[in-house]
């Protein structure tokens, strides 16, 4: 099967739903980005003046919404599997503890929910690369904890949106009002779908310096401090016209099985080695020191290389290598 037509278009099969419909009971509030949700749920979760713990392999930008919401941030240390290094009885106490379902894989709330029990902090499940993903239980990633976070414009042709989800009535109730929807200037996907065929004429070792570069500039002007001002899309305020749920996990599912055999050829190593069921997969992540033999592979089926994440700065320097060697082949850019 030729996958390479659908790796940046929708699939054309459409379908209209809502994500309201889609994480029932949930009780959903739409924001630009998901760091504004994350800000909210912190507030929600009575982490004002008090400790955030999260994990030590985060993006930077995550502590705008920290910053935001009066929040002091603590960590925990995360393993090359993207688990929790240390037990949560070495974990230092905070209000609130955030669970990354990173790349679309859920996280194991195990020792997340025996912390809670034992501090009384709220959960937060991070699920802004798990749109569409469940579990092996048939839980949908985002409502597995009493908040949650989505972050749709990560995986559909969207020029912002991030969603909370309060799953616990104690939360749901005290959630503000829907922001209003304002058109979005500058719209995003229609400046990547320009930049797409220039970068494939550049090749696959210019095109990941120039992806590179332009991650590491985006991620300065975020900054750690201060959150964007902008409303949410009006796509998410509305039911959404685009690919049907269903297809787009299929389609995502198919790129990852193109992806990972590619990536052991090129001496790379895949960070999660198989795919269950209820997956859906944010991008194809990847272990490798050298990372052009895997960009040039995957650019050869039209995927983009970057690495990730841009690590916050007061940890950044005492990082381990696994926080520092992951590579994503991204479904959408």
């Amino acid at each position: 099967m030729d996958l390479t037509s659908t790796v940046y278009s929708p699939p054309r099969a459409k379908a209209t739903w809502r994500l309201e419909d889609l994480y029932t009971p949930a009780t959903v509030r739409h924001y630009a980005y998901g760091r504004q949700a994350l800000t909210e749920a912190l507030r929600l979760a009575g982490a004002a003046g008090k400790t955030v713990l999260l994990p030590a392999f985060i993006c930077r930008e995550v502590l705008s919404a920290v910053a935001a919401a009066g929040v002091r941030p603590a960590f925990y240390a995360v393993a090359p599997d993207l688990t929790p290094e240390e037990p949560p009885e070495r974990w230092p106490d905070a209000a609130a503890v955030l669970a990354v379902d990173y790349f679309g894989w859920p996280q194991g709330l195990i020792p997340f929910e025996a912390y809670a029990r034992r501090t009384g902090a709220v959960v937060i499940e991070d699920a802004a690369h798990a749109l569409f993903s469940r579990d092996s239980r048939g839980r949908a990633l985002g409502t597995r904890a009493p908040l949650g976070i989505l972050s749709p414009r990560k995986s559909l042709p969207l020029p912002n949106g991030g969603t909370l989800l309060a799953t616990a009535a104690k939360f749901a109730q005290h959630l503000p009002p829907q922001a209003a929807f304002e058109p979005v200037p500058g719209r995003r996907p229609a400046l990547k779908a320009a930049a797409r065929p220039l970068l494939a004429l550049a090749g696959a070792k210019t095109a990941l310096a120039v992806l590179t570069a332009w991650r590491a500039a985006r991620t300065q002007a975020a900054g750690e401090t201060s959150l964007p001002d902008a409303s949410p899309c009006p796509e998410l305020g509305r039911p959404l016209v685009c690919a049907d749920p269903a297809i787009e996990v299929s389609r995502r599912r198919a790129l990852w099985s193109l992806c990972s055999p590619l990536a052991v050829k090129a001496g790379a190593s895949p960070v999660f080695t198989s795919l269950p069921d209820g997956i859906s997969p944010y991008a194809f992540a990847f272990r490798v020191k050298d990372p052009s033999a895997a960009a040039a592979a995957f650019a050869a089926e039209g995927l983009a290389v970057l690495p990730w994440s841009a690590l916050p700065k007061d940890l950044d320097h005492a990082a381990p290598e696994h926080y520092r060697n992951v590579h994503l082949a991204h479904f959408l850019w």
